[in-house]
């Protein structure tokens, strides 16, 4: 990325808007009023034009492996690194599992793989930024512990990566502050890379992201989950939780760091999930407030058991038996192991105080699946 290189590109683009001006001025005189008009206008479009592709060179070079590197230094700086070494080895442990999850489905992921760490914040977030650079804050596992509902928040941020809704959004943005004026006449390149910089590492909160981004990062989580080998399950799970925690309305999450206001609300989010779960499980099995039926028919309210409460540990009974049906294990017959309800060879629930033993739900899943 070289100042000097853009300035001969603009150069040119100047040089052609001179020359398409002056041809149409030779064969149609106008009155200089509305020449004057017009040659601002011209003016303009042509600044445009230069500020557009000096964006997208910006944005180019941040994708780069040289200027994804400059960003994650920048992150680090910026939010610090984690000490805590047990958060820092799960996401080591958990990016390539999920890496190899979302390549069986894009291949693309294996060209830029993600650069990642755990930051010191303790606020509930973490984000994925341009050139595939990602970070969790050590408050993200204030609300969370569990391994499935962790990978759910990594899934979404890696779609947004995948999609580059990031870099769209980070256009968008220096775009606004071109026309605006924000870099004055320095159009240049040092300058609008600075800012560029400057927003990512300092303003990620400003780079709007669409509802419908959002909504696609939702949606390619739950398939990286499930080719990851992780519950889907969790995918409702997580959002159940967050209202239980943060309430209704919408919070700053994982995922929602980018303009929360246009984001779905938890409960979109987790209906969303149900519905999916609801498909991949051949439209057998379900969860309505807290309780888990198969083929229309109840099967378990489970109990709230550690730190979760009994309605998000139905969406982990939801996830075990919509990969049961999904992978036929239905086709054989439900037993207890111990405590635990088995379909096949699927762990389907863990029984614990307050719930149904093993061996009862396994004779009534047996009578309803």
């Amino acid at each position: 990325m070289k100042t000097k290189s853009w300035k001969k590109r603009i150069g040119s683009v100047v040089l052609c808007g001179m020359i398409g001006t002056c041809l149409h001025t030779a064969m149609q005189p106008l009155p200089a009023v509305h020449a004057a008009n017009i040659g601002g206008i011209l003016g303009t479009v042509i600044q445009g034009a230069a500020a557009t592709q000096q964006v997208n060179e910006v944005i180019k070079y941040y994708e780069s492996e040289e200027g994804r590197r400059k960003l994650f230094e920048g992150y680090k700086e910026k939010y610090g690194v984690s000490d805590n070494y047990y958060r820092q080895q799960q996401l080591d442990e958990m990016m390539p599992r999920l890496t190899k999850g979302i390549a069986a489905v894009d291949p693309s992921i294996h060209q830029k793989p993600y650069l990642y760490f755990v930051n010191k914040q303790q606020s509930f977030n973490a984000f994925c930024s341009m050139g595939h650079v990602m970070s969790v804050n050590e408050g993200l596992y204030s609300l969370t512990d569990n391994p499935d509902e962790v990978a759910v928040v990594l899934a979404h941020e890696m779609g947004h990566g995948q999609k580059n809704h990031v870099a769209s959004g980070m256009r968008k943005k220096l775009n606004v502050a071109i026309a605006a004026g924000v870099l004055g006449s320095a159009v240049g390149g040092s300058a609008l890379t600075n800012l560029a910089m400057n927003i990512a590492v300092n303003q990620i909160d400003t780079v709007a992201i669409t509802k419908s981004a959002e909504w696609e990062a939702d949606n390619l989580a739950f398939d990286y989950v499930i080719n990851a080998g992780y519950n889907p399950g969790a995918a409702a799970a997580i959002w159940q939780r967050v209202e239980e925690k943060y309430g209704k309305s919408k919070s700053s999450f994982a995922g929602e760091i980018f303009s929360p206001s246009d984001h779905p609300t938890h409960q979109q989010r987790r209906e969303n999930y149900v519905k999916k779960l609801f498909e991949y499980s051949g439209k057998h099995v379900t969860a309505e407030k807290g309780v888990v039926k198969v083929n229309g028919k109840a099967l378990v309210k489970p109990a709230a058991a550690g730190d979760q409460s009994g309605a998000e540990r139905s969406y982990f009974v939801l996830g075990n038996l919509a990969a049961a049906y999904h992978n036929g294990h239905n086709k054989s017959n439900a037993y207890a192991s111990g405590n635990t309800l088995m379909l096949g060879q699927q762990p389907i629930m863990a029984c614990h105080a307050g719930d149904p033993s093993a061996s009862e739900l396994a004779d009534l899943l047996n009578r309803i699946k």
